[in-house]
């Protein structure tokens, strides 16, 4: 996951990244200012308005919101029927690696994906535009 905020002299970001067998502690780094504006160049992200971005391992932009998103079901969706994903997950099978998620409960409200919505860190909420 890429958290870009700000702009220009106040641009900061991170990058997160997740373990394949969904139990492991993720991995945090922060972005320096130069980082994050060339990625913002890069990916033609307006400093304007709110973006997400879907983008694949392979570096291409996949989805893009221009608004904050009450249920990322549809991310999820678009996430497992990627190429790369339905390799990760042939790959965890034969590994024998199985994420906590309840198959039973996927998607809608119930089950979010195997991801607990209530704890959800705050810094991953869309907060609004800085004034």
């Amino acid at each position: 996951m890429l958290i870009l905020t700000g702009v220009g002299e106040k641009a900061t970001g991170t990058v997160e990244l997740f373990p394949l067998n969904g139990r492991s502690q993720s991995e945090m780094e922060p972005l320096t200012k130069d980082t994050v504006n060339n990625l913002r160049e890069q990916l033609k992200i307006s400093k304007d308005y709110f973006s997400m971005l879907v983008v694949g391992k392979d570096g291409d932009v996949k989805a893009w919101f221009t608004s904050p998103l009450w249920s990322l079901d549809s991310v999820y969706d678009l996430v497992d029927s990627m190429e790369q994903r339905i390799e990760e997950e042939r790959l965890q099978r034969r590994l024998g690696i199985q994420c906590s998620d309840n198959k039973d409960q996927q998607g809608g409200e119930g089950g979010h994906y195997g991801y607990d919505v209530e704890g959800t860190d705050e810094r991953y909420l869309y907060q609004g535009p800085e004034e």
